[in-house]
């Protein structure tokens, strides 16, 4: 049964939990991860079912080459993210008589819920490169970014959630992960390489942080995958602009991300 928005709502059940929480690798370094061609360039795929053995999302930097015409797709809820390059997005909205067009730069992100038409084009002679995560689930599920800093020796507090799976995608610096399981009271530390991620499935604490190997500040990206109500009313497509450079400052409640 599908549930559309302002048809009702559905109790939210959260997901079971998965035993063991990892089947895959915790952390995948770029150049560990999966390339893929699509009309327009490639996608690096990171965390994925092939890698991580969870098949409900994939976090990946997708390329955008210069000179390729963008063909209108529909699919899955996904959120992109630019790195760099300029480009357009356009997406066409079920109540709306025209399509929707966005200037894309780096700090963009984009969020387009599942089944919604869009199209990204390049738009220069330079790459156009973004990360993206997708939620394979088909209701409502809301896939978004938050860019962060961390600076030596900071970071947030062990939490976990029991209604979403997350990505910690460093762009630059030095990064580091802590995950346990909630049943035992062993705390494991990762380093997670600059342009790789860090998996993070529901019901596992973690954190994330900076380990102070140097005074350089860790760039990163919050990726997540948020499962809602299967009534929810969600927007068909969200749109925010970061700082120019694609940075925020480090977030004052650490412990909220």
């Amino acid at each position: 049964m599908v549930v559309r928005p302002g048809e009702g709502r559905v109790p939210y059940v959260p997901f079971e939990r998965r035993t063991p929480a990892y089947s895959g690798k915790i952390v995948v370094a770029r150049e560990d991860g999966i390339v893929e061609k699509h009309s327009q360039g490639s996608f690096i795929k990171l965390l994925c079912k092939e890698t991580t053995g969870d098949e409900r999302f994939t976090l990946g930097e997708r390329i955008y080459e210069p000179g390729l015409k963008a063909t209108p797709y529909d699919g899955d809820s996904e959120a992109i993210h630019v790195l760099k390059g300029q480009g357009v997005f356009k997406a066409w909205l079920e109540y709306l008589p025209k399509e929707i067009e966005v200037p894309l730069q780096p700090g963009m992100e984009i969020v387009v819920m599942h089944g919604t038409k869009r199209l990204v084009q390049n738009t220069t002679q330079e790459p156009l490169v973004a990360v993206v995560t997708i939620c394979h689930e088909p209701f409502p599920a809301y896939a978004h970014h938050y860019p962060a800093i961390f600076e030596p020796g900071k970071g947030n507090s062990l939490h976990m959630h029991d209604n979403r799976v997350e990505g910690f995608y460093v762009i630059e610096g030095p990064g580091a992960m802590s995950m346990a399981d909630p049943d035992s009271h062993v705390v494991r530390d990762v380093i997670v390489p600059p342009g790789g991620v860090g998996y993070k499935p529901m019901y596992v604490y973690h954190r994330q942080f900076n380990p102070g190997t140097s005074q350089e500040l860790c760039y990163w990206i919050h990726s997540m995958c948020v499962f809602t109500h299967r009534g929810s009313r969600m927007p068909q497509l969200h749109i925010r602009q970061h700082g120019l450079d694609g940075k925020t400052p480090r977030w004052e409640r650490q412990a909220q991300l």
